[in-house]
């Protein structure tokens, strides 16, 4: 067992005066992130909202592989609703003004929803491609896509719970300042040449097991896969971009030659990492266009929806001008020769022919989806 660090004592800082700089950004750079942040997090909202019920209101888009990109927009959902608006408030506003609550619930979130859409693109990976190479096997079915995605979130919240526990609030009152902050403590152990590490070992750990093996080796088995899937290699391609300079500067940060000697950052850096963590919860927004883009699927069922919309609005309206209601309608059936039953009898006969031929197309219709 490691030999532990020594605690350092309390030390009362509220007869000095605060020793660091205030924030002091210009205005148009405060607006210019602002819009921005606003700008993706309104897309994020509402294109996941929409490819959500594209898929939950149409049978012919519930397919094995359709139900995977909902679990997918519901990870962008999640961080359109809380990181993207924390990390911009982090960034413009002078120290840690949310509270203790959201210091944990903010990197759980962000970790969790990060690995929850890495694990769901390696199931649909692994989905597309036994299709693809042994189409005549047992396929995935709903109900076992189902199981797949809650072991996805149930594996996901594992790996971000630890985040839980090391992130803490605090507060230092200085004679002209109140200092707040929320900061990672983790266990610490000493070195080899007597020092104390600070942490250092085991955060270093913990971030190189969630961006290296838990990022940059199943997207690179998910290349291969992706490769003769167009849309889903366009996600993925989208989502390594958008990632790896968040991964590249918490890396830098970890593994830097001047963490030992206790430097600070350099002045890029602050910068470098609000575009990076920006560049990485953009990739919620991007995904529903890419979505609509790229399959023609996609793009029907939309406007399928909103037909559906328009047609009910204008039937309400010409039914309220025109002083139509249903009862009358359904009332004036029953006086009806009887050429309307027959109609109905074929119409019926006609959907009971359709639904035999969709049944016996499913696998064709799934597969086209892609």
């Amino acid at each position: 067992m490691p030999e532990q660090c020594a605690s350092l004592p309390a030390v009362d800082f509220s007869s000095a005066l605060y020793p660091g700089s205030y924030k002091n950004y210009p205005t148009w750079e405060i607006a210019l992130k602002i819009s921005f942040v606003v700008l993706v997090e309104i897309v994020a909202i509402v294109g996941n909202i929409l490819l959500i019920l594209i898929v939950m209101g149409s049978k012919k888009m519930r397919t094995t592989t359709n139900y995977y990109i909902v679990n997918l927009a519901i990870s962008d959902l999640l961080v359109a609703l809380f990181p993207i608006w924390m990390h911009l408030v982090d960034d413009v506003t002078e120290g840690w003004v949310v509270g203790g609550f959201l210091c944990k619930f903010n990197p759980f979130m962000q970790i969790t929803v990060m690995c929850a859409s890495v694990f769901t693109l390696m199931a649909l990976a692994g989905d597309r491609f036994f299709a693809i190479m042994f189409p005549l096997k047992s396929r995935v079915t709903q109900r076992k896509v189902s199981y797949i995605i809650v072991f996805v979130w149930i594996w996901s919240l594992a790996v971000g719970a630890p985040v839980l526990f090391v992130y803490a609030y605090s507060e230092r009152q200085w004679k002209n300042f109140l200092e707040r902050f929320c900061t990672d403590i983790w266990p610490q152990s000493v070195m080899s040449d007597g020092e104390c590490d600070r942490g250092l070992t085991s955060k270093r750990a913990y971030w190189t097991l969630v961006i290296v093996v838990l990022n940059w080796v199943p997207m690179v088995m998910m290349m291969i896969s992706y490769t003769v899937i167009k849309m889903l290699f366009a996600i993925l391609l989208i989502f390594v971009v958008c990632t790896i300079p968040f991964q590249i500067s918490k890396l830098f940060e970890l593994y830097r030659n001047d963490h030992v000697n206790k430097e600070r950052l350099p002045d890029w850096y602050n910068p470098f990492y609000f575009a990076a963590v920006t560049l990485l919860y953009t990739n919620s927004a991007l995904n529903p266009i890419i979505y609509g883009g790229l399959n023609e699927n996609f793009r029907t069922a939309f406007k399928n929806m909103i037909n559906r919309r328009n047609s009910s609005r204008n039937d309400s309206h010409y039914s309220l001008r025109n002083g139509i209601t249903r009862p009358s309608i359904i009332n004036n059936s029953l006086y009806d020769n009887g050429s309307r039953r027959d109609s109905k009898l074929q119409f019926l006969n006609d959907i009971h022919k359709e639904s035999q031929e969709t049944a016996q197309n499913g696998y064709l219709n799934e597969a086209a989806s892609l």
